[in-house]
């Protein structure tokens, strides 16, 4: 499932582009699904990182698109944007805020399944290093790269973040799975590391970043060895 905004203060506007995608997603084979936004405020307001591709008219009442991806940067640096626009000479401006490119009003079909075409090639590129975590709030796209280690404690998983702590309901069977393939191991029963992040290795003690963490002695070889292949050398 692809999860796309679309951005744009004219409703004629946004009925096109919702069945534009309709038609992108059916010729594709694709899943996906949009919401619209009229202004840039509203956009921002819920945003949390939670959408793959965002389609941004530019000309909008308020702050206008190109604000509004900039403030949109200091959010979310991975999600792949698409300006909307009558006026190409946007363009320029465009590559302060990383947008993989524009769609010239009137948009045609063709051009905007062209576009499509690089827009999902990026966003699943950009999505291979995230997971999906559910919390009581919604669906939350957590960035490998920004998570130090996972915690278990009365059932509930404690996600240690660059961000802050995130916490949901659930087996840390089921998250070792999530991130198996993402160079994470166990070091003790009730944490799971990202092993990019481990910086020492005492006696009973590992460092993750800013945290110590107990090493089990039922996992320390098995952990010692994961983070051997990891680092490709020899841990003693």
């Amino acid at each position: 499932m692809y999860r796309i905004a679309i951005v744009d203060d004219l409703p004629e506007e946004r009925e096109t582009l919702r069945g534009f995608l309709q038609r992108y997603g059916a010729e594709r084979k694709l899943a996906l699904s949009a919401d619209e936004y009229a202004d840039g405020e509203g956009f921002l307001a819920g945003y949390e990182n939670n959408y793959d591709i965002v389609l941004m008219d530019i000309e909008m009442q308020g702050i206008d698109g190109m604000e509004t991806a900039r403030r949109l940067r200091e959010r979310d640096e991975k999600v792949c944007l698409l300006f909307v626009t009558h006026m190409a000479n946007y363009a320029v401006q465009g590559y302060g805020v990383r947008a993989l490119d524009f769609l010239v009003k009137p948009v045609g079909y063709e051009n905007f399944s062209m576009k499509m075409d690089r827009a999902v090639v990026a966003a699943e590129r950009a999505r291979k290093k995230e997971i999906i975590v559910s919390t009581a709030e919604g669906d939350r796209r957590l960035p490998i790269d920004e998570l130090y280690y996972v915690e278990v404690m009365n059932h509930t998983l404690i996600y240690h973040t660059k961000g802050g702590a995130l916490s949901v309901r659930g087996p840390i069977r089921d998250c070792e799975t999530l991130l198996a393939p993402y160079d994470f191991a166990r070091c003790n029963k009730s944490y799971l590391v990202n092993m990019s992040y481990v910086t020492e290795i005492r006696r009973n003690e590992i460092r993750v970043g800013d945290a110590l963490l107990p090493i089990g002695s039922t996992r320390r070889q098995e952990f010692l060895r994961r983070l051997a292949e990891y680092m490709g050398d020899i841990v003693l």
